[in-house]
């Protein structure tokens, strides 16, 4: 059974690691995106992910990783904290009164910044790392992990507390002044 894990391990290794950085970079692109309003930067990001989405494929079936895809990890934050950048300067340049905190974008994108930044070095270094390192450090991802769904719950409190706000119902009725007839 062993001896089949091992064989299996090996020959789907790259198609995990293309499936989890495609899957991770897609949703964590449109959870930021959703709360981009312009148009331009939507298309530019779309663009951006469809260049992404095709290294990603280059790299994971023509230069084979052995343990980690950690060169496309790191472009993959690269373009997420390009993204939320730009998520915050349009969140600063708009006029509203609200705070950005009380918007979930904001608290979405800083637990994926967490997570991304905190183990990028990581990922970075585990295609070289050796099994003792591996044991002595992996831990940290998962912690900035656990912090990113935190802040993952905190947006959803956050979008679930705020007002949805409705047209105020009407309370004239319908008027046919026009057809008015006097008998």
């Amino acid at each position: 059974m062993n001896i089949y894990w091992e064989d299996w391990n090996q020959r789907f290794h790259r198609y995990y690691n293309f499936t989890y950085t495609l899957i991770e970079y897609c949703t964590f692109t449109y959870l930021v995106a959703i709360n981009i309003r312009n148009k331009r930067a939507k298309v530019a990001i779309i663009i951006g992910s469809a260049l992404f989405i095709g290294f990603l494929y280059l790299f994971n079936f023509i230069y084979i990783p052995q343990r980690i895809d950690s060169i496309p990890i790191a472009v993959e934050t690269v373009i997420l904290l390009i993204i939320g950048i730009y998520f915050f300067y349009e969140q600063f340049t708009n006029n509203s009164s609200t705070y950005l905190y009380s918007q979930f974008g904001f608290w979405l994108t800083i637990g994926i910044w967490i997570y991304l930044c905190g183990s990028l070095f990581i990922y970075l270094y585990g295609e070289h790392l050796t099994t003792p390192e591996k044991e002595q450090f992996w831990f940290l991802t998962y912690i900035f992990e656990i912090v990113k769904n935190i802040m993952f719950c905190v947006a959803i409190v956050v979008n679930a507390r705020q007002t949805i706000i409705k047209p105020p119902k009407s309370d004239v009725r319908y008027l046919d002044i026009g057809e008015f007839k006097v008998k």
